[in-house]
């Protein structure tokens, strides 16, 4: 049996990277009001592809107050000559806006919603989907940029501090840690049951019947105990029994199954994964856990086999058939599932849960609906048994794990199922902060 380790953006949040569209938009205009503010431009005009700013005033360059965002602060400064942004990016307009407003943006949500109404509005006011799709990869070039230098100051100092390590080592053992089967659906608890019967029951029947001596079978601890459990026990008690073990507190004392393969699927565009490579060694088991990583969004400055994906996958979402029917490629040049076709990665990750039952850990993930698409075919999968949340624990007490609930109920069509996958808040634990 395998496991994905599926990575979402809080996952780089908790290792305190500043990736969220946030952090990338109050950056943006950090530096452009820093770039603004400058002697040369006093009095004149700045202009760059995204904004126009008119009799740019005679002001020195300060650190924005704590608290206060870059945004807010610039505006502050052209106010006190009676100047404002021109916008000719209007997607930048709008994320700005949104995010001065709440705090909070997704840019790929933002995007679709503009994209549906770019067809629908027959307005004046509507957005050129042309314009729109220029503008769009405006912002995510900035966005790999940032990115990029997030990345490359992280991997220079990571786990060099105390709380560091400690995250490190909590993490590594949640990705390396056995099967616990109470996380599991109840036909794959079946499976493993009537797996687990077939190896053992003639053994168990020989004993019974004194035919052979337990001494000439080679077994471990948890052998003996399970053998002894079981013994005495026709075929169908036997089955029982081993049902219930697997499912109980005590399962450890009878089985012990690691993972064959743990595959990194990394929603982000970074690589902190990479300082999770290493699976421990366990005299145990004679082979060792296989890594294997897929950056799905692709990997910052790959521009050759897996460029980064930016855009929409939520091809269940009703809308989405009017799209497809527009005829106009335009509409489709930043869904997901297209981009998705122009690398091996999606492909790879088809041929991964195809070849084995598999548990997917996630891990600051939101599972939002820009996503819905792959996380359907992965947790609606035959072969997935199980879908743990590792959900955050806040400063005042709470936690997300309901809001990651919901979010996931929204990526099954199939609810019966959903329920019988995803792990109960009981048996899962805040791993991040």
């Amino acid at each position: 049996m395998n496991r994905i380790i599926l990575i979402g953006n809080g996952f780089d949040l908790a290792h305190g990277m500043s990736t969220s569209y946030g952090a990338f938009i109050n950056d943006y205009w950090g530096n452009k009001r820093k770039e603004v503010l400058d002697k040369k431009y006093y009095g004149k005009t700045y202009q760059d592809d995204n904004i126009i700013i008119k009799r740019v005033p005679s002001l020195l360059y300060n650190e924005a107050a704590k608290g206060e965002s870059e945004y807010k602060s610039f505006l502050t400064s052209l106010r006190f000559n009676k100047s404002y942004i021109e916008y000719q990016n209007k997607f930048l307009e709008i994320l700005t806006e949104k995010n001065y407003s709440l705090n909070w943006v997704d840019i790929e949500k933002e995007y679709y919603s503009l994209l549906k109404k770019s067809y629908k509005e027959l307005s004046a006011r509507r957005y050129d989907i042309s314009d729109l799709n220029k503008h769009f990869q405006v912002i995510e070039s900035l966005l790999e940029e940032y990115l990029t230098i997030i990345q490359t100051e992280f991997n220079k100092s990571f786990a060099s501090t105390d709380d560091e390590i400690c995250l490190k080592r909590s993490i590594h053992e949640v990705i390396y840690s056995d099967f616990n089967f109470r996380d599991f659906s109840e036909l794959s608890i079946n499976h493993l049951t009537e797996e687990i019967f077939q190896n053992v029951y003639p053994n168990i029947k020989d004993l019974d019947s004194n035919r052979i001596h337990i001494q000439e079978l080679d077994l471990s601890d948890r052998e003996k105990r399970l053998y002894k459990a079981l013994s005495s026990l026709d075929d169908k008690a036997t089955k029982t029994k081993i049902k219930k073990l697997l499912k109980s507190e005590a399962s450890a004392n009878y089985f012990r199954y690691r993972p064959d393969e743990v595959l990194f699927l990394n929603f982000n565009y970074t690589s902190t994964e990479i300082h999770y490579h290493t699976p421990p060694i366990d005299k145990e088991f004679e082979n060792d856990i296989a890594i294997d990583v897929i950056h799905i969004h692709g990997i910052l400055n790959n521009k050759m086999d897996n460029k980064i994906i930016f855009g929409f996958g939520d091809e269940i979402d009703k809308d989405y058939l009017e799209i497809e029917d527009l005829d106009d490629n335009e509409y489709l040049q930043n869904i997901k599932s297209m981009k998705y076709l122009e690398s091996d990665s999606y492909k790879r990750l088809l041929d991964f849960i195809n070849s084995n039952n598999y548990q997917v850990f996630i891990f600051g993930h939101s599972c939002g609906i820009s996503d819905r698409t792959l996380l359907n075919t992965l947790f609606e999968h035959k072969n997935c048994s199980s879908v743990k949340p590792y959900y955050r624990q806040k400063n005042d007490g709470t936690d997300n794990y309901s809001e990651m609930i919901r979010n996931i109920s929204r990526n099954f069509t199939d609810k019966a199922s959903m329920r019988d996958k995803v792990v109960n808040k009981k048996f899962t634990k805040a791993l991040f902060t």
